[in-house]
């Protein structure tokens, strides 16, 4: 074969990869031009594919004329290179491994890394068209689960059949017939797995039916986990793989880790975009209803969107609306930020349950209260105030619940634990059982587990009460639990309980307080006399160094629990109670 056979021969070989990999390009090099194979980065596995075939490429960010300006890839004769023409494509480069993007210059990549790829040699021989054509056959009658590439029995039995169906033995060297198998499919996990025409053909379909239908974007995932019965069955194994097909079919597309198509931009502003796209006029959707008509974006990408995005407001169990579906008018808006403004000024806040809704929730009747009022927020007020459950604050002021819910229990007579625990998630959106409860035991008496009343519905004889006391009360402290009896207490007009004299020693005694290592309803604490100057973790470690109990972790904390100092069997300072305990009971001995 002379010099110019040589170089038509791999000029017809370039064109029938780029083929097999359904690139796009543009031929001008009868007309004194270049081949080129437009796409940008994206394309760079592709290209270091064909540079691993012997098909050496140029990236040049802008491409040329003939690209009409757009990045596109140049074609480089491997055993021919005309160093002056090379020179004339303002600035193109050999493709190096390390990659730059700078403006108005070249991406390059650099074969000759520790990465173990083999740069284009021109001693390699051009690939041979027919015998890929007929390894494809036998790749895909006898290695339907892919072709392992560094597998010695797999290559002897490749050639077997290979002799079966060609009459004759493969003549190719090793290398030459790896080069060859690997252009006959997709290489992924070191296996090559032929991918047919026809598989190609049904993805191509199915995406350009979506996309044709207003669709922006695919996320990989969902468009693999949608099909994944036919394509694992067609050779496409991997959600990676498929990936890798898909630039290769959409050079034009944007891509990205997630998802790929139309838009570049952030997953966040992806998924706001398109499910405001499938929104139509409806007031209300659900999660099935949007990834119902997002059919390639996850449920879950969905179900984030709709719970992160404050323009999404929640009406009911996995439904929502849409800031835009709300009817309001501009004199609505302005007498509730009125309103808000006021409200804060006089007290710090405002309920959003107190604004003056006017018509509008007559008018929006399809939404829940809870939409109503999140909506109202949202259009009304969101630029200046926060919300917490009900109650809107200036931004950056302090939202004390605790002092909220004072204020609430010295407007009320009586009440339940329930009823302040509901009025607390009301409040905050959240339930903190301690804000209730801490707000019941400093402002009313506590008369049994689940009741309240105002100070007047109770007489403390506070002198005889303290006396009564004293006889329980021998040393500092003693643990609330030891009360087991009331027969010495006076008439208060409320039944004497535990909860009653908790109550009573945290805000009547003269002579007792009343402490704990949290706010509970277990009656789990101590009395202490006014006179002890010890926090609750001294007398806990008191108490301990003043018993035989083990020095041990479950020891302890078992002591402390049984004997009423705490709510729970395991003490959240136990290890500093242990050292303490010890250091006491050796200066003891």
């Amino acid at each position: 074969m002379n010099y110019m056979e040589q170089i038509l021969n791999e000029q017809k070989d370039v064109i029938n990869m780029i083929q097999h990999y359904n690139l796009d390009y543009i031929d001008k090099r009868n007309s004194g031009g270049a081949l080129w194979v437009i796409g940008g980065i994206e394309l760079t596995p592709t290209m270091l594919k064909l540079n691993e075939l012997g098909f050496p490429f140029a990236f040049k960010i802008g491409g040329g004329r003939s690209s009409n300006y757009r990045d596109a890839w140049w074609y480089i004769l491997s055993e021919t290179l005309n160093e002056k023409k090379f020179e004339a494509l303002e600035g193109a480069q050999p493709i190096y491994k390390e990659t730059k993007c700078i403006s108005n210059s070249v991406q390059r990549i650099d074969f000759t890394s520790s990465d173990n790829i083999t740069p284009a040699k021109s001693s390699k021989s051009a690939l041979a068209p027919e015998i890929i054509e007929k390894l494809t056959h036998v790749l895909s009658a006898h290695f339907v689960n892919g072709y392992r590439l560094n597998s010695p029995i797999e290559l002897a039995r490749l050639r077997s059949y290979a002799t079966t169906l060609f009459g004759e033995e493969l003549a190719l060297p090793h290398e030459e017939l790896i080069r060859h198998i690997s252009a006959c499919g997709t290489t992924y996990d070191d296996k090559v797995y032929v991918v047919s025409k026809e598989t190609k053909k049904r993805i191509k379909e199915l995406i350009e039916k979506y996309l044709s239908e207003g669709a922006q974007v695919i996320f990989f995932a969902e468009f693999y986990v949608k099909n994944e019965n036919w394509l694992f069955g067609a050779n496409v194994v991997a959600e990676n793989m498929l990936i890798g097909i898909l630039r290769r079919m959409f050079p034009r597309f944007s891509f990205t880790k997630t998802y790929f198509g139309h838009m570049h931009a952030s997953v966040f502003d992806v998924l706001k975009g398109e499910i405001l796209r499938v929104w139509g006029d409806n007031v209300l959707l659900n999660y099935s209803q949007i990834a119902e008509r997002l059919r390639y974006i996850p449920m879950e990408r969905i179900k984030f969107a709709l719970s992160h995005n404050g323009d999404f407001i929640w009406n009911s169990a996995e439904t929502f609306s849409h800031v835009s579906r709300i009817e309001i008018t501009d004199e609505e808006r302005q007498i509730i930020r009125e309103t808000t403004v006021r409200e804060c000024r006089e007290r710090g806040y405002a309920s959003i349950t107190e604004l003056p809704f006017g018509e509008i929730q007559e008018r929006n009747y399809e939404l829940s209260t809870s939409a109503i009022h999140n909506a109202i927020y949202r259009i009304c007020l969101s630029d200046k105030f926060e919300k917490k459950g009900k109650i809107i604050a200036h931004k950056g002021n302090v939202f004390d619940a605790l002092t909220i819910m004072k204020n609430y229990c010295r407007t009320i007579d009586k009440c339940s634990l329930t009823d302040l625990l509901t009025y607390e998630k009301e409040l905050t959106g959240e339930v903190h059982r301690w804000i209730p409860m801490e707000a019941g035991n400093t402002v009313l008496v506590r008369i049994d587990a689940n009741t309240y009343v105002a100070d007047r519905y109770v007489q403390f004889d506070t002198e005889t009460i303290d006396e009564a006391i004293e006889l329980f009360v021998k040393g500092d402290y003693l643990p609330l639990k030891s009360f087991t009896t009331f027969g010495s207490f006076p008439d208060c007009g409320q039944t004497w309980n535990l909860f009653l004299l908790e109550s009573y020693c945290r805000r009547f005694s003269r002579n007792f307080r009343f402490d704990t290592p949290s706010v509970n309803s277990r009656n789990a604490g101590a009395i202490i006399r006014i006179t002890c100057g010890m926090n609750y973790t001294e007398i806990m470690t008191d108490a301990v160094a003043n018993t035989n109990v083990p020095l041990k972790d479950n020891a302890v904390g078992k002591f402390l629990y049984e004997n009423g100092y705490t709510g729970r069997s395991t003490a959240a300072k136990v290890n500093e109670i242990i050292d303490k305990a010890k250091a006491i009971r050796k200066r003891i001995d």
